[in-house]
């Protein structure tokens, strides 16, 4: 594998404001990225989809960007915008032509503590919310894949999904939102990652200028939540109005561990590798045209897709495949010829030819997915919520290190009946 290594500066400001430069000159523009360690996951039940909703908000204004004027200032300055929840963190980002970029500066140390949550665009973004989640529900796949989380998750708020149980989004009010809002949004429970033609002499003195005066609170401490172990397969049945048959299937696995020093693991390297061990094992089973499940499923027409991933969190990890039947198809053939390929792996590794196909995609994917400055920013953010950023290089390393006997190892821990969710959709004439 080719050595490569995204180059980061880290600076931390008296507030608590970590900030991270990712220098990319490829081209005349810099990506601003503000995360704040809040997501689905520090929700209580009773305001679950509190994060996203306050992510809307903080698209409606404040006293000096009323609402609607962030979006047209950055279009009127040839940048793009947005923002996103996930389970671990919110996030907000700008990307500006250089000559434009402390925009985005003076709208994230702005909005950090300066959103209105005006009463009326907070009932009016309750029915956005409320909309967007019945377009979700009129879907299968999210309907089976959410009631296949909440099935595998008994205890840890991963079980919710992000944007909030239905009947919390109807009872939550403008105060809920804005406790949560400032609960979380301080310079000490976030982070900035800037990246692209730009160098960390010439953006922290930027930095430090809007978001040095801004106070730090006590952000109240969230406790870590560990799923206990699961002893039984769970089943999951959903029948309802839908074209075709699905079929997931999820195991609970390992996650990253990482020190604030290196980002590397530390004491056992088995356990620290059987993350990336799975990256390669869900590979093998469905990237691409010559992966397992596909030439098992779509080349003999019982599957029209098949997506297999090990998606990371940072408290907790899932295995997941998932798969869209063809109308003519069994589901309980299809779930035996997967749980088949699953356990094949549990004592026979890949060839040497089909690990080397595995390693040069994942390392095409890898480089692919930090090509623009925007992407780069993003990915340094996204492992630093992870538990450090350095995450980030190691990636390709370690996936370099893991050997067929790890992988076996990896199957065998993960790949178990008891261990194992099961989800299907069976569809109905009508709705359900």
């Amino acid at each position: 594998m080719t050595e490569f290594k995204v180059q980061v500066s880290e600076h931390v400001l008296p507030n608590g404001l970590k900030v991270l430069v990712a220098p990319n000159h490829q081209a005349h523009v810099v990506s601003v990225w503000a995360f704040y360690r809040v997501g689905s996951r520090h929700e209580q039940v009773g305001i679950t989809g509190v994060s996203h909703w306050v992510e809307h908000m903080l698209f409606k204004g404040t006293p000096k960007f009323p609402k609607g004027q962030i979006a047209r200032l950055i279009q009127k300055h040839g940048g793009t915008l947005n923002g996103h929840t996930t389970y671990d963190h919110t996030a907000y980002f700008e990307t500006l032509p250089k000559e434009n970029w402390l925009i985005a500066l003076d709208i994230e140390a702005d909005r950090m503590t300066n959103a209105l949550f005006d009463p009326q665009e907070t009932e009016l973004e309750r029915g956005v919310i409320l909309s967007e989640l019945e377009m979700y529900e009129n879907h299968p796949e999210y309907r089976l894949f959410m009631e296949v989380l909440a099935a595998t998750f008994q205890v840890h708020p991963y079980r919710n999904p992000i944007i909030g149980w239905r009947c919390d989004l109807e009872r939550m009010t403008r105060d809920d939102l804005y406790e949560h809002y400032r609960r979380f949004y301080t310079p000490n429970n976030a982070f900035l990652v800037l990246s692209g033609d730009i160098t960390h002499e010439e953006a922290l003195p930027e930095v430090e200028k809007r978001f040095g005066n801004l106070q730090p609170t006590q952000t109240v401490k969230v406790s870590e939540v560990k799923e206990p172990q699961q002893r039984s397969e769970r089943r999951v049945r959903v029948k309802g109005y839908g074209e075709l048959p699905l079929l997931t299937m999820v195991f609970h696995a390992p996650t990253y561990q990482v020190t604030s020093e290196t980002g590397q693991g530390r004491g056992n390297e088995r356990e620290m590798l059987a993350p990336y061990a799975l990256h390669i094992l869900a590979d093998v089973l469905g990237h691409g045209r010559t992966s397992r499940l596909y030439r098992k499923l779509v080349e003999t027409k019982k599957a029209l897709r098949v997506l297999v991933g090990n998606s990371i969190h940072k408290e907790s990890a899932l295995f997941s495949v998932f798969v869209t039947l063809t109308d003519q198809s069994s589901l309980q053939e299809v779930e035996d010829t997967v749980w088949s390929e699953l356990t094949h792996l549990t004592e026979n590794p890949p060839e040497r030819e089909e690990m080397e196909r595995v390693l040069h995609m994942e390392q095409a994917d890898f480089l692919r997915s930090l090509d623009g400055a925007t992407e780069r920013a993003y990915h340094v953010g996204a492992y630093e919520i992870l538990g450090d950023w350095r995450l980030l290089n190691a990636h390709l390393p370690n996936l370099q290190k893991v050997t067929p006997e790890l992988l076996i190892e990896a199957a065998k821990q993960v790949f178990t009946e008891t261990n194992r969710t099961v989800g299907w959709f069976e569809p109905k004439a009508q709705n359900y």
